[in-house]
């Protein structure tokens, strides 16, 4: 079973590291000019194996939001469990979540936002997202949720964050993710005009 976890580990490290390597080719040269061969190239791997780890071009990002998802999900399991919903995602919730560094956090969501392919599974992956806190936000609920109660807080914890991450990759905009989660939250919580 170790060696499982090992293996594991290691091939989220690679699919993290090759997902690195696409998103500064796709920075430097646009989405549509990078070919696989030169991610597979960026990130010191084979083109077989790049094609072992992602059979797809679109999928090449994901793994930077996958990080993001477990660190968010890890970090709300952590909050003080008498802290209200609202605070404790947003004292989870930091830009290091999503990828390292502000900068970056708004050039992957633009990639995501403004490329077709990379929109629908930009969508997808917020699914995940979903599904990683649900559980979390059921735990921290005490038996006062059930499942399906716990699945929709979660997709109204991640309706906000795309919301805010979104509008963040506006040109000029310099909002503070974390504050501007906070803010939403809040907004979603006082009732948001239902």
């Amino acid at each position: 079973m170790e060696r499982n976890s090992l293996n594991q580990r290691r091939r989220s490290q690679t699919r993290l590291e090759i997902a690195t390597a696409a998103l500064a080719l796709f920075v430097r040269h646009g989405y549509d000019a990078v070919g696989l061969d030169a991610v597979a190239e960026e990130a010191g791997v084979s083109l077989r194996t790049l094609y072992r780890y992602f059979p797809t071009k679109d999928e090449l990002l994901s793994p930077i939001v996958a990080t993001g998802t477990a660190r968010l999900a890890d970090r709300l399991a952590e909050r003080p469990a008498g802290e209200p919903l609202v605070e404790a995602v947003e004292r989870a919730y930091d830009t290091s979540s999503i990828c390292a560094g502000p900068e970056n956090v708004h050039v992957l969501i633009d990639l995501l936002i403004t490329v077709p392919a990379l929109r629908a599974r930009w969508l997808d992956d917020l699914r995940t997202v979903e599904e990683a806190l649900a559980p979390v936000i059921q735990d921290r609920a005490h038996g006062d949720l059930d499942e399906d109660q716990a699945r929709c807080t979660a997709a109204v914890i991640v309706t906000a964050l795309r919301l805010v991450l979104e509008r963040s990759a506006r040109p000029g905009s310099n909002l503070s993710l974390s504050a501007e989660l906070g803010h939403t939250l809040h907004y979603l919580r006082a009732g948001a005009h239902l």
